[in-house]
């Protein structure tokens, strides 16, 4: 399902106990952590206003470092989104224009990319896609009025955070992955289990909500291993994760540096263990990509996905046309396309500016007429309220810029592919 095309969700709020503190015992690494479509027929007629400025939106996805290897399927979404705004007419009257920049997974480069992108003009950014870079990067925007609207931040942190209303995201917390993981876990009978995760933002934030939410159900969580994610080697961590004897472990781990766990872990015979893995490695191709054949068949993952509807099937029909191998979807491509649709239809409503988008970004996602894809844009544009139904779902974004409804699949591995072996919705 990989897709290497170079064009290029509510949370429940629940009382969230530190798993460090209740895991028998908590390893870690010093490091300093980096890390981070729905539509109809367009309508015959757009509604521009005339003499407006054009809309221009950035994608910032990682076409280098550890999720080079998601990065452009991902932005394979926002750019489809664009490409049907633009064939129903643009917002104003004018093509929208979507320029690509890299964020790899790390600040650096996408703070070096945001500036880019401010230059040529972008008023709204879909990324970053790691947690920890749209951290580093999102006191840059606010301060230059871009707004950020990320398919695939799931840390914790932002719900928290004053962000000016500059930033929102379509994919949601993993305080909600963290429980869908753990009730997996206990469905499977797993009564003990160690975690292994990045230390980052992300996966920090994913191994303590799944711990909280395995222990409240009765598990015990043996150890936690964290790893640098700057490291290139980890078989003292895999080591140590192994220790506890656990009936399951669970990897919360980007695609490269992964690789770098499960080769030492296969070594080791702990591939004899049941893994579970998170949105971080789904459609990676991790049998090839790590060199390990059928060692990861049948290990199961949790990861944002799409709920069934309309907007959906619209969305998949449409991807398949434009993606290098026919896949309908990939790992969060549909919520890049729902960033996308989000910020146009607020423009369409407000303005192009950056403050413009941003103080309609919770408006467009609830409260209005329901409506997918471009079919928002022209109703926004006559000046109709809106309620956007997204490729990923219901979204119902909160005034924290939080999705309030969510579509988690459960899938598994057969060779390089992921398969959903089922679907879990909630909704606000």
């Amino acid at each position: 399902m990989k897709n290497r095309k170079a064009i290029a969700l509510i949370a429940i709020l629940a009382i969230f106990a530190a798993a460090c503190g209740t895991a028998e015992e908590v390893v870690e690494e010093e490091t300093v952590a980096t890390e981070a479509p729905a539509t109809t027929e367009a309508p015959a007629t757009t509604v521009a206003a005339p003499a407006a400025d054009p809309l221009v939106l950035a994608s910032l996805m990682p076409l280098s470092g550890d999720l080079a290897s998601l990065g452009p399927g991902i932005a394979l979404g926002a750019a489809l989104a664009v490409q049907q705004i633009n064939a129903a007419g643009g917002i104003n009257g004018a093509d929208v224009t979507l320029i690509e920049g890299d964020s790899g997974c790390d600040g650096a480069v996408a703070l070096t990319s945001l500036n880019d992108v401010v230059a040529q003009g972008a008023q709204g950014v879909m990324g970053a896609a790691c947690s920890g870079t749209s951290l580093a990067i999102l006191d840059a925007a606010i301060a230059a009025e871009v707004v950020m609207v990320s398919p695939s931040n799931t840390s914790p942190q932002f719900t928290k955070m004053d962000k000016k209303g500059f930033y929102a995201r379509t994919a949601p917390s993993d305080l909600l992955q963290g429980d869908v993981l753990a009730s997996l876990l206990i469905e499977d009978g797993v009564s003990t289990v160690s975690i292994i995760s990045r230390a980052d933002s992300y996966g920090r934030g994913l191994a303590e909500a799944t711990a909280a939410a395995f222990e409240a159900a009765g598990g015990t969580v043996k150890t936690i291993v964290y790893h640098a994610t700057d490291a290139s080697e980890f078989s003292s961590e895999v080591t140590a994760v192994g220790k506890g004897n656990a009936e399951a472990i669970v990897g919360i781990l980007f695609p490269e540096t992964g690789c770098g766990v499960l080769q030492p872990a296969f070594e080791q015979g702990l591939l004899d263990t049941p893994w579970y893995m998170t949105d971080g490695v789904k459609d990676a191709g991790l049998a090839s990509l790590c060199g390990l054949g059928t060692a990861l068949d049948g290990f199961k993952g949790t990861a944002p996905g799409s709920a069934a509807g309309e907007a959906k099937d619209a969305f998949e029909a449409a991807y398949a046309e434009v993606s290098a191998d026919g896949s309908p979807t990939f790992i969060f491509a549909p919520q890049a396309y729902d960033a996308v649709m989000l910020m146009a239809i607020s423009a369409a409503a407000n303005g192009v500016t950056g403050a413009d988008i941003a103080s309609g970004l919770v408006e467009a996602s609830s409260g209005g007429t329901k409506c997918i894809g471009v079919d928002c844009i022209a109703l926004a544009a006559a000046g109709e309220d809106v309620d956007y139904v997204g490729a990923s779902g219901e979204i119902e974004l909160d005034q924290a810029g939080d999705p309030t409804a969510a579509t988690y699949d459960i899938w598994t591995t057969e060779g390089d592919t992921n398969p959903v072996l089922k679907s879990v919705d909630f909704g606000s």
